[in-house]
Parts: C-alpha cells; structure tokens; sequence
C-alpha cells in the first residue's frame, strides 16, 4: 500500500506507419524542447522520452534527488540495432559516439541528466504487466532518503522489428507508439494497492488466455480494449483517478504471456487542495 499525489498526466502519441521506424509527423516543436546537439546518434523512443518530459517541465522546478523509471518493453531496440548495422559496415572505423545511446537503459540515462535528477534511474521491461511494475517502483522510490519525487515514463516506440517481434507473442495486440509521463510526490491524496498472482494459461472452457488490459472505474466507461503499449492505459488510469470523489476507486488489471497478472486499484482519500494543505504543513 502507497500514499501519493502526482501532477499533470501528458501522453504523446508518435504516428509511426508499419512499414516504417520514423513517425510520419513529428511534433513540430520537438528540437525546440530537446535540442539537437548528439540527435544524429538518438532514437525516436529517446526523443519521445526527452520531449514528454520537457514539454512539461517548469523551469523553475529543482529536480536534484528525483529519481527516473522508464517502464518499456522494447526501449532502445532502434539504437542497439543502428550500433550493430554500423558496426557491420564500418569495422574498425566504428565511432564511439554511438556507444553511449545503444544500451537498453540509455534513455533513462539521458533523461536523468537533461533534467538534472541525481536520486538514480531504473529501466522496467516487464511484458503485459510493465505500466503497473514501472509504476509500482516509482512509488517504491517516494520512500527512498531525501527523495523529492519519481518521474515516471511509460511506453514504447515501435520501429519495424519491434513490430515483428511483437506480432510473434500477440499479433491481435495493436502496437501504437506513445508514451505516457507524470511526476509522483509523497502526498495524501491517493492510496495505491497491488496484487500479483499466477493465472492458468486456459479458461473455464478450456481456450487459451489471450494477453490483455482492462481498466474499471466510476467516471469511464470499462474498457479492454487496450494494445500492447501500455502507456494508453496508465494514461487513462491515472487521469481517471484525478475525476474521482473521495472514496471512489479505479483499478486496471494486465494479464501477461502465460498467465502472470497483475492489478493495481487506486482511491481517493482526499480532495486535491485538503491533500495541498496537509503537504504544507
């Protein structure tokens, strides 16, 4: 159990066609909020990461002991391949600056550093359920010393092997490209509570158990309808639990390959300026 409070909730969605790793229509401001100083040797799901973010950002925010969890099932795949392509065709002649944007964590390395956050970053790839682990985690982080916060990240970026690579599990799940930020503070307005459990792979009658996310909640309507990405559901999460009255709850449950599942419920305990006023003193 986890008592919070968070921010804004900003999701951006990057139209990338099928047949292609680059989106269609990039946000026109996006080198005005990321800058383009190292972008030859970025990828899109750092780009994405870094214009979520700071397109959000005040300013005048101190970050000093944030802590970053980016929650991704296939990360920086783009980067790592670019290093393996360049690899192979320029031998020896290698440059290192691809290095330090082809590991799987680079962009919460590079996230941490733009935005000046120094209480350490995590990288979470856990299938179906990652949106409830990675959020899971940053929560972890509130009680970490001196803590002032987790920015938490959610989501992927699908270049055309990710793509293939997630049509072998699940081709019924849509692959859509987005990611979804917000920041947690320690807080009194919501209380968190998680379950995990094993479920059999096969249902009553006895079929198959196909991977899924559903979301239930007072102010939406139920929806499992949800792709692969699961920065549309934490999206809709948490931006369901801000309409919600005092004592009402929202939940959403993943069920992963195999039958893990996981569920996060969420509740209000108090209105938004009475948990203000309780941080304030």
């Amino acid at each position: 159990m986890f008592q919070f409070s968070f921010g804004e909730v900003d999701l951006v969605v990057l139209d990338i066609p099928e047949d292609s790793s680059e989106p269609s229509a990039p946000p026109g401001d996006l080198y005005d909020v990321i800058g383009s100083e190292g972008d030859r040797y970025r990828d899109w799901f750092t780009r994405g990461c870094l214009y979520v973010v700071g397109k959000s950002l005040d300013p005048s925010e101190s970050t000093a002991n944030q802590i970053v969890v980016i929650g991704t099932e296939y990360g920086n795949t783009p980067a790592l391949l670019g290093l393996q392509r360049a690899a192979q065709s320029q031998g020896r002649r290698l440059s290192p600056q691809y290095f330090p944007g082809a590991t799987s964590s680079s962009a919460a390395a590079f996230l941490s550093m733009r935005i000046g956050a120094t209480g350490g970053n995590y990288t979470i790839n856990a299938g179906i359920l990652t949106p409830i682990m990675a959020f899971w985690q940053a929560l972890c982080g509130l009680g970490y010393p001196q803590s002032a916060g987790s920015r938490l990240l959610v989501g992927d970026v699908y270049c055309v092997e990710a793509r293939e690579d997630a049509a072998k599990e699940a081709p019924e799940l849509a692959c859509e490209s987005g990611l979804v930020h917000t920041c947690l503070t320690a807080g009194s307005e919501f209380e968190a509570r998680f379950e995990f459990a094993e479920t059999p792979e096969e249902d009553e009658a006895g079929g198959s158990r196909p991977p899924r996310t559903s979301l239930r909640g007072p102010v939406a309507a139920p929806r499992d309808g949800y792709g692969r990405n699961g920065a549309f559901a934490l999206a809709d999460l948490l931006r369901t639990a801000r309409r919600t009255e005092v004592g009402e709850v929202v939940s959403m449950e993943c069920l992963g390959f195999g039958g893990p599942r996981g569920k996060v419920t969420i509740t209000r305990l108090s209105a938004p300026g009475v948990a203000a006023e309780r941080s304030a003193r």
